[in-house]
């Protein structure tokens, strides 16, 4: 057992318009930094900070606040409900502590990425082809881990990239990790992504395109009657992602609406 009892438990109103707006402090009797890790391998949504080490994460619909001696938790109705959740949450990081063998940890640490920093990769024309009404809002999505790059087509190409390596003790468990640096502006595209490219004849526009691997998928489940949401859970992407294949496919054909795909697909035997 990793934990025997806690102390200084101080139960606050966080609010006077609420009456379900406590939350409660609590000291416990061993440090628990050791555990972060596994939760956050085992939590959805759980993430791992550092400087100083803390993790946030929801335990049956409780917001708890994790430190190594610490703990932080709300929202509840009464003191009653706090205790019983104190409780509860003990239980859960004992019984993690005894399960950790079973336990892949994830020693990834989330370091959030200003607004404002995001925004100035982001085009700023507001075309919504993200999903999103506004790049700004693009923006804070993206640094709550809300959405991710990929969906705006338009986002800044890196200039390097840092690539983790696992170092592992000597009883095979993850002892720590080494970044490397290398730069992506000058990565000469591998031989095998090649077989990922569809040549295409000269468009309606004039204009000689490609479509990769992905865009042929789109492409034939347009051709074939399907929605964006169909092809969405298809092919297990988001629906704003589809979109943006289906934008670009349009664009590299010369064509203006899916029945026009279509028909180009047929001709070309993408079906």
């Amino acid at each position: 057992m990793l934990i025997k009892e806690y102390s200084d438990f101080s139960f606050t109103q966080a609010g006077v318009l609420s009456t379900s707006n406590w939350g409660v402090y609590l000291k416990l009797d061993n440090d628990i930094r050791q555990l972060f890790p596994y939760i956050n391998s085992e939590i959805e949504d759980a993430r791992y900070y550092d400087s100083p080490d803390y993790i946030v994460f929801k335990l049956d619909g409780v917001h708890c606040t994790l430190y190594p001696v610490e703990v932080m938790a709300a929202p509840f109705t009464d003191q009653d409900q706090a205790l019983a959740f104190a409780d509860r949450l003990i239980g859960y990081l004992n019984d993690l502590y005894a399960r950790r063998e079973t336990v892949k940890p994830d020693h990834r640490k989330y370091k959030p990425v200003p607004v404002l920093d995001l925004y100035k990769l982001v085009p700023g024309t507001n075309c919504g082809e993200c999903g999103f009404t506004t790049c700004m809002a693009f923006a804070a999505a993206l640094s709550q881990s809300e959405t991710a790059v990929d969906n705006c087509p338009y986002f800044s190409k890196p200039i390097s990239e840092n690539v983790i390596y696992p170092v592992f003790d000597k009883d095979g468990n993850l002892a720590s990790t080494v970044s490397i640096e290398t730069d992506a502006s000058n990565k000469e595209p591998k031989k095998s992504i090649q077989k990922d490219k569809v040549p295409l004849k000269i468009t309606s526009t004039g204009v000689q395109a490609e479509l990769t691997h992905r865009e042929v998928e789109v492409l034939r489940l347009v051709a074939g009657g399907s929605t964006n949401m169909e092809i969405s859970d298809r092919l297990s992407i988001s629906p704003h992602t589809v979109k943006s294949h289906v934008v670009h496919i349009f664009n590299k054909l010369g064509v203006n609406d899916r029945t026009q795909a279509a028909v180009w697909a047929s001709k070309n035997n993408i079906l």
